[in-house]
Order: C-alpha cells, then sequence, then structure tokens
C-alpha cells in the first residue's frame, strides 16, 4: 500500500482522499532538516509530498527509495492542492501496484500537467 509522508506545505487533509497519509508536524518532524525528513520516509516507507523540489530531489541519489511526489506551485489552497494531485492519486490506486512510486518522481507544473520519472534510472 502507498503511504505519503506529507511535507509541511501539504494541507494534511490530503490524507482524507484514499490514500494512508501522515503529516510531518503529526510523525514529530515540523520544522525538521528535509534530510530528517527523508530519512524517516525511507525508514517507514513513506513517498513523500513536497513543494520543495530542489532539496527533495537532490536526496534521491539513493539506490531504492519509496518515491518522491513534487508540487512546483506554492501558495494553493487545500481545494486547489488537490486538485493538482487528485489525478496522480487516481492513477496509483488504478495501478494496483503497491510498489508503483518505488524509485519515482512525480512532477506536478500545474492542475493536470504532470511527468512521472524513474530516479535513479535502471
Amino acid at each position: 500500500m502507498t503511504r505519503l509522508l506529507l511535507d509541511e506545505h501539504i494541507s494534511p487533509a490530503l490524507g482524507e482522499k484514499g490514500l494512508y497519509a501522515e503529516a510531518v508536524a503529526h510523525v514529530g518532524l515540523s520544522g525538521k532538516p528535509d534530510e530528517h525528513i527523508w530519512n524517516y520516509a525511507l525508514e517507514h516507507d513513506f513517498t513523500v509530498v513536497t513543494t520543495n523540489a530542489r532539496d527533495f530531489i537532490r536526496l534521491l541519489s539513493v539506490e531504492v527509495h519509496p518515491g518522491l511526489i513534487v508540487r512546483r506551485e506554492s501558495g494553493l489552497t487545500r481545494d486547489e492542492q488537490w486538485d493538482r494531485i487528485q489525478p496522480i492519486i487516481d492513477h496509483i490506486l488504478e495501478s494496483s501496484d503497491d510498489d508503483f512510486l518505488l524509485n519515482k518522481l512525480v512532477e506536478i507544473s500545474a492542475a493536470g500537467e504532470w511527468e512521472i520519472r524513474e530516479i535513479p534510472k535502471p
């Protein structure tokens, strides 16, 4: 089952939309460095959802990771955030592959505009 770890600028309400999700604030990581959040995600098999593309993409230099979803827009309302991430959640749920996001980077650039890449490349 895909599990999401929602970074600080992602609404915790997204956890109510069909996948298991935890907010960093709810697991004691509020205000912690990105490396701590990433390590927690690796240790607990969470895909990180964040707006902090630059720092988290840099952390993908591990052999195996549970995935990263990056929203490239900031300042969105909860509904706007959901509009951006809903197609990805639907895609994950439709895949029925528990490891769908394994070693994947999903970049959301706008509503309905997203791309999935494999990092590191096989």
